[in-house]
């Protein structure tokens, strides 16, 4: 019951974010910003007015729980929940009228690390991915299938590696090895933010994918975790740990033989 309640609250995040978000979609001179100390990272008036609704209807409907958010100041659990919040993922795209973004929901176990489901929501496209733990990720309410999960003779010279940016690799050891991973996967493609994840889960790919990423937030990857397992991929750190809150660096593959090539490229 816990479950089926957490499941419609999350869908009615996405429904109260996602017409926020329409209404801005496309629009001249929408009001912008440029984070502090973060060059790259842009912040509109859409994101803080669709994290505002999302926040406010779980301070209705489940205020025992806490909140984790990227634009606004995070809020403490008394359930030991937390919804992580991210309203536009994608916002360099958003900003220049490209369907290639989402909006983030995840529900998570912070004192168990068990992330518990996760929804990435694009409202222009309707599309809307759900994934629960231990359960075939759904786009849509049908099961998704994600032909490369069971590959098991894949080679990274057969994938595609995806990064949203090379600007992501702060540390000379960071861009060695995605250089490394770039000259041997067949092709190299940037941009995506969380359309690459879901593209992965999708099976939409003309070939595997490996996605490589550094400098994240939890609100980044933490409603990407079930999705991406749900379908027989794997997510992981680059030293194949389990994701965390602290955890900064992703590694994404369509199945597990790609994922532990990567693995031994990036432990050298």
């Amino acid at each position: 019951m816990m479950l089926k309640s957490a499941i419609q609250l999350a869908e009615k995040l996405a429904d109260v974010s996602g017409k926020i978000i329409c209404q801005s979609f496309r629009q001249p001179y929408l009001q912008t910003e440029t984070k502090s100390n973060e060059v790259s990272s842009i912040v509109t008036i859409a994101d803080q007015k669709a994290e505002s609704a999302m926040v406010e209807l779980i301070s209705l409907e489940a205020p025992q729980d806490g909140i984790i958010r990227e634009e606004g100041d995070n809020i403490s659990s008394e359930s030991g929940l937390y919804w992580v919040l991210d309203p536009i993922d994608g916002t360099a795209a958003f900003t220049k009228g490209l369907p290639i973004f989402g909006t983030l929901i995840g529900l998570v176990d912070l004192n168990k690390n068990t992330t518990i489901l996760g929804i990435v929501n694009q409202p222009i496209l309707k599309e809307r991915w759900l994934g629960v733990t231990e359960e075939v990720t759904r786009l849509n309410h049908q099961p998704l299938i994600n032909v490369y999960a069971k590959e098991t003779n894949n080679k990274l010279q057969d994938a595609c590696l995806t990064s949203t940016t090379p600007l992501m690799f702060i540390t000379e050891r960071q861009k060695a090895i995605a250089t490394q991973l770039q000259q041997i996967c067949k092709r190299t493609a940037f941009g995506g933010d969380c359309y690459n994840y879901v593209s992965l889960a999708s099976g939409w790919s003309a070939m595997p994918m490996v996605i490589l990423e550094s400098d994240l937030k939890y609100y980044d990857f933490c409603a990407l975790i079930p999705i991406i397992e749900g379908t027989g991929g794997v997510i992981t750190d680059w030293q194949g740990q389990s994701l965390n809150a602290t955890s900064t660096e992703i590694l994404a593959a369509s199945n597990p033989v790609l994922h532990q090539q990567a693995l031994a490229v990036i432990s050298g």
